[in-house]
């Protein structure tokens, strides 16, 4: 702003040296000093308008930083839900007799037998069969159906 300043005063002294009538240079200093005030209440009101924009804009970005804050915790605590860890162990629960087993994850098998009741019990970890419609093993994850085979 200060090269405008002097620029101003430039244009000041040039009118003073160029304009003979002191009436008619007082007026137009005047006008010239209204119109420098016009446009700098112009450049502060936008500056004041930008200001507020820009706290608008701050407020809404700590919002949804907040939010993408407890999302990502919220995820974290999702993969540490569904995601195994080679350490943890398993809780099964017989379906014959409701005995509850533990399992590690490190002696995970296709079935266990209940020490409880001796039946087996079959464990579907998700793993496709590899004839996967009616592979033969009854796993509640292949289309098997008995009436088919006949």
């Amino acid at each position: 702003m200060s090269n405008l300043n002097v620029k101003f005063k430039k244009i000041l002294e040039d009118l003073e040296q160029n304009i003979q009538n002191k009436e008619d240079l007082e007026y137009i200093k005047v006008q010239i000093f209204n119109l420098y005030n016009l446009f700098f209440d112009e450049i502060n009101r936008i500056e004041d308008m930008t200001a507020a924009r820009m706290e608008t804009i701050a407020g809404a970005q700590a919002a949804l930083q907040e939010k993408v804050e407890n999302l990502e915790n919220e995820m974290k605590s999702m993969e540490k839900e569904l995601y195994i860890d080679e350490d943890s162990d398993f809780s099964i629960t017989c379906p014959y007799c409701n005995y509850e087993l533990i399992v590690e994850c490190e002696d995970l098998k296709d079935e266990i037998e209940c020490p409880e009741c001796n039946n087996i019990i079959e464990l579907d970890w998700g793993d496709e069969c590899d004839g996967h419609d009616g592979c033969g093993h009854d796993c509640s994850h292949c289309n098997h159906d008995e009436d088919d085979d006949m």
